[in-house]
């Protein structure tokens, strides 16, 4: 179904659009701004022979796609946030490839269908190299002799947050039990060690900084998808509050005395 079989596209209209919402939920879910899950669509409809009018909306996607005198307007809601970086870039060359060799629906499709299969890193990796990178930020704000400690804490702030995760517990209470859980032990080990407890406790957290929204957030905005991006800003800043909330319960129990 390349740009010259507009017959074809008028006919699958229907399953052309609910491809190219799928592909946008993937983008989305992925953690990529809004420009870039635009300019895909636009580019994969234009391999359709189609012209694709895309609304994103900080929970949904609205998308007019007209060809050959029909149009057909669909809306989907985005699924929940897992960030892949792999992911996105298999879909970005996907939709370059599809585009520069004239790739039909069905082509598409079945690559779509390899790239959500691929397997993600295993959750233990990702465990230990966020524990790794935990630790290293302590090392590089000198807490040499609370690498170890933090190592450990910030494993089981993450396995708390995979814990409650797995059981339909909302992320702000998530990012709360783990920031409570990570700077709760950070500060018990310092204490008890005697290292230094503030650089211990502020480096046991910083794994959940959300980063790839703030990034996101500040991208949409100067692009001017201003709605999204104010959106995506307010999540990550409610994610910061609640994990300061979990830091600051922590400290709040040892009454202050650890800094």
């Amino acid at each position: 179904m390349g740009n010259s079989d507009n017959k074809t596209c008028v006919g699958d209209l229907r399953a052309i659009a609910g491809f190219l919402l799928d592909f946008a939920d993937s983008l989305m879910a992925a953690g990529t701004q809004t420009s870039r899950i635009v300019r895909n669509l636009e580019r994969l409809a234009n391999n359709f022979g189609c012209r694709a009018d895309i609304i994103i909306l900080p929970k949904t996607v609205i998308m007019t796609v007209t060809a050959g005198g029909h149009t057909l307007t669909r809306v989907k809601k985005f699924s929940p946030p897992l960030p892949d970086f792999t992911v996105l870039s298999e879909l970005r060359i996907l939709s370059w490839e599809a585009y520069r060799n004239k790739w039909s629906l069905a082509q598409c499709r079945r690559r779509f269908a390899e790239i959500k299969r691929g397997g993600r890193i295993d959750w233990r990796i990702v465990a230990a190299i966020v524990s790794v990178g935990n630790a290293a930020f302590c090392q590089l704000f000198g807490g040499f002799y609370s690498v170890p400690l933090i190592f450990f804490t910030t494993l089981a702030g993450f396995l708390t947050r995979r814990f409650l995760e797995h059981r339909g517990v909302g992320i702000l209470m998530r990012t709360f039990a783990a920031a409570f859980v990570s700077s709760m032990l950070a500060g018990t080990g310092a204490w008890l060690f005697d290292f230094k407890t503030a650089i211990a406790i502020s480096t046991s957290v910083l794994y959940l900084v959300p980063g790839v929204p703030l990034l996101n957030a500040l991208i949409d905005i100067f692009d001017g998808h201003v709605l999204a991006g104010f959106s995506r800003l307010a999540n990550a800043s409610a994610i910061i509050f609640a994990m300061t909330v979990g830091l600051l319960v922590s400290l709040w129990i040892f009454g202050g005395t650890v800094l």
